[in-house]
């Protein structure tokens, strides 16, 4: 029978980025550095920690798999300079709006797993589980709601919703999902991530230079981590555990002295429900498939060999 993935150091590496991300939300969000200050230093030391990577075997071997997928043909160094994009927005996002907008940032972050069922089911055809469908109803519901108590949504919330939803649509239909596409991503971004530092110099004390430079290097680790919990972990289980991030970011929005009133709550309390039945179907749906995975044979037995 199949055996899935619940190492404990896997559990513990995705708590933890969950955890540090939502540090660096709430920290980007009560410093006076600038969200272009933030994001430069965050891209230029995950870029120093993938050309660190590069000094070991294996970290150039995921750098010629990746380069050889974007060679494959004329479209994917356009669809790579598409992501580069697409992501260097959302870091600005998530450095920007936690001065104002963190609340409509962590409800683009609860969204986001809906749109990825909505966009998968569009796109690339996959099944949606009758569990599944209720999640998004009821998130259809709490965004009608909020549309109704506001007339309004920001658009802070659809840029992240939809905009991670393309960004991990794209890396799937592009096949530039390898191991070291983001780092290839931030490589790109370093330049213009020294350019906004030289261009836009902010006069930072030495204690708060200090704690721009530690957030950027959080987020470095913050992503090495949560790279390493998809690896250690079951799909389910991985994406049952990433939902700690957007809690953890509304968490932070309510510390940064955002209010949440009686519509809000409606809303977050919805699409709380959504994502535990998100939760539920993608765990359940592993378990039924390990019970129903068949058995392999043991091996014949080998016989000894004396020396």
């Amino acid at each position: 029978m199949a055996v899935e993935r619940t190492s404990p150091a896997g559990v513990i590496t995705s708590l933890l980025a969950s955890l540090l991300f939502g540090v660096i939300f709430f920290i980007s969000g009560a410093i006076e550095a600038s969200a272009i200050t933030l994001v430069a230093w965050r891209v230029l030391l995950t870029a120093a920690c993938y050309l660190l990577i590069l000094l070991h075997p294996a970290g150039r071997a995921l750098a010629r798999s990746f380069w050889q997928t974007l060679s494959a043909s004329k479209w994917h160094p356009l669809y790579f300079l598409l992501l580069v994009a697409l992501i260097a927005v959302q870091l600005w996002l998530f450095s920007w709006a936690p001065k104002g907008h963190a609340l409509d940032a962590s409800l683009g972050y609860l969204l986001l797993p809906l749109f990825l069922v909505i966009v998968g089911r569009v796109f690339f055809a996959a099944v949606i589980t009758p569990l599944q469908w209720l999640a998004v109803g009821i998130a259809i519901a709490a965004v009608a709601l909020k549309f109704i108590a506001s007339a309004q949504i920001s658009w802070v919330t659809f840029a992240i919703a939809l905009g991670y939803a393309m960004y991990f649509s794209l890396r799937k239909f592009s096949g530039l999902n390898n191991a070291f596409a983001y780092g290839a991503e931030v490589l790109v971004l370093s330049p213009l991530a020294v350019y906004f530092l030289l261009s836009f110099s902010e006069n930072l004390s030495p204690n708060m230079l200090t704690l721009v430079i530690a957030v950027g290097l959080a987020g470095a680790i913050a992503m090495a981590l949560y790279l390493a919990a998809s690896t250690l972990l079951s799909m389910p289980l991985f994406g049952l555990l990433s939902y700690g991030e957007p809690i953890l970011l509304f968490v932070a929005a309510l510390l940064l002295g955002e209010s949440l009133n009686l519509s809000d709550a409606l809303v977050y309390g919805l699409l709380g429900i959504a994502l535990a039945i998100l939760g539920f179907d993608g765990f359940w749906r592993a378990r039924s498939q390990a019970r129903l995975a068949p058995v392999s044979p043991a091996p014949a037995p080998v016989a000894e060999v004396k020396s």
